[in-house]
């Protein structure tokens, strides 16, 4: 079996149920209630909802919140103890969509905008006079396309109107370090009719929303580089981290109310284009032991702990730490290298929990008789489910960072006094591409990760 094509074919199939179009017949329901993403909703007569590039002042508070409450303080509600009537979030539907990237040199781009609408081909009535069940009929937009050049353009902002007016093309770009920051934005600008009500008012919503909406822009001229990453004194000590071990990944664009995604093959204009339902292919992970199966065996372990084997499995991830710790003083940034340092702090710690664990072991009975059962647990029950299943029974191991993680919790889960005891231990693969098949030195915990 094809598993690629397989998946592709799951994917399209997918990405037509959320976003449409579902299938070649009409709608009997709502649009807007079938397809729940892909959609540019119209605006209010309020003009929220709408987010243009071309928005050059802060929305208002007020954009995002309904009127006030009905209820109006009484008459005789002087002083500071009577209760203001309270502000009710609403949510507002996006009306735009767009992303932002960074060019350098002559710039020309070719905009590509794409969208759907439906209409409601079912107005009549019954005898009763009561409307008919909806007849959604999709349709699909004139294909149309924007040619911005930064010579042609009058400003730093531009709009163009598309579709006879119910949407536009807003553009801003900023100049920075020699190049521009471009954000481009795809806007329903069609207005929901304040006087409609009932069906009329769900209607009017339908056949002014724009379905399946998609942006896309070819960069004809100019350079596509590198999006400017964040100052990292802005960020958490967390997201340093991120940034720091997700230094290789590249990004090339931003998106505003969806994911970006690019194209950069060679020979051809780069793309970006918006993706409401974006994806991505995570590398499989081997977890499987390489040159560890002694000490990793279940069979042995649960016949009895062996400690100075234990120890040597130990030192081979000291090892490794030991390296990223060298690769974290070789950062000639200080930043980087001081979260660095921050994360390679946390991997000693690990070291050390882990060689608590085997020290427990050695010096209490208890634990050791309580580390043998929980291995022979293991054992039965491997041992059962291949019987259940008509397999034979073989060779049974630990992978190695789930021997790890024993071990590494071993003292916090006994003592209660530990100074670990609260805290809640993870085992973590953080998916990044093109990553070595995972022995011991590999591993992973929350409180630690390479450099």
């Amino acid at each position: 079996m094809n598993y690629v094509e397989e998946r592709n074919v799951l994917v399209a199939w997918l990405r037509r149920q959320l976003m449409g179009p579902a299938g070649d017949g009409s709608l009997r329901i709502s649009p807007l209630d079938r397809f729940p993403t892909g959609v540019l909703h119209p605006i209010g007569s309020d003009r929220a909802g709408i987010d243009p590039a071309s928005a050059g002042t802060e929305e208002t508070e007020g954009a995002l919140l309904d009127d006030q409450d009905d209820t109006a303080p009484s008459d005789d509600a002087q002083d500071d103890q009577v209760a203001q009537p309270a502000r009710r979030r609403r949510y507002v539907p996006p009306s735009s969509v767009g992303f932002s990237f960074f060019v350098r040199d002559n710039v020309s781009l070719s905009i590509v905008p794409s969208a759907a609408v439906y209409q409601d081909r079912n107005r009549e009535r019954d005898d009763q006079g009561r409307f008919l069940p909806p007849q959604y009929e999709r349709s699909k937009l004139p294909e149309c396309a924007i040619t911005w050049t930064r010579s042609a353009a009058p400003s730093n902002v531009t709009s163009d109107r598309i579709w006879k007016g119910r949407a536009s093309i807003d553009t801003r770009a900023r100049p920075h370090r020699g190049g521009l920051i471009l954000t481009v934005t795809l806007s329903n600008r069609a207005e929901l009719d304040a006087s409609a009500w009932g069906r009329d008012r769900t209607r009017d919503r339908v056949e002014k929303s724009l379905f399946e909406a998609r942006l896309e822009c070819v960069i004809e001229s100019g350079e596509l580089v590198d999006y400017p990453r964040v100052d990292p004194s802005l960020l958490t000590a967390e997201e340093q981290e991120l940034e720091l071990q997700y230094r290789q990944q590249r990004i090339y664009a931003i998106g505003h109310g969806a994911a970006a995604d690019w194209d950069l093959k060679r020979g051809r204009p780069a793309r970006i284009w918006s993706d409401f339902m974006p994806q991505a292919e995570v590398p499989l992970i081997t977890v499987e032991p390489c040159g560890e199966e002694g000490v990793l065996s279940l069979t042995r372990l649960a016949a009895a702990p062996i400690p100075d084997e234990l120890e040597r499995f130990a030192d081979r991830y000291a090892d490794w730490v030991a390296e990223q710790n060298r690769v974290a003083s070789a950062f000639p940034n200080g930043k980087e290298r001081a979260t660095a340092n921050r994360i390679c702090g946390r991997m000693g710690m690990a070291v050390k929990r882990m060689r608590a664990g085997i020290e427990m072991l050695r010096t209490d009975p208890l634990a050791e008789e309580a580390f043998r059962l929980a291995n022979r647990a293991m054992l039965d029950q491997m041992r059962q489910a291949d019987r259940v299943a008509g397999r034979d029974t073989g060779t049974y191991h630990w992978r190695p960072f789930q021997l790890a993680f024993l071990l590494t919790t071993m003292a916090s889960v006994i003592r209660e006094q530990d100074p670990f005891r609260d805290v809640l231990d993870l085992i973590w693969f953080p998916p990044v591409a093109a990553r070595p098949k995972p022995t011991l030195a590999s591993l992973r915990f929350s409180s630690c990760g390479a450099v």
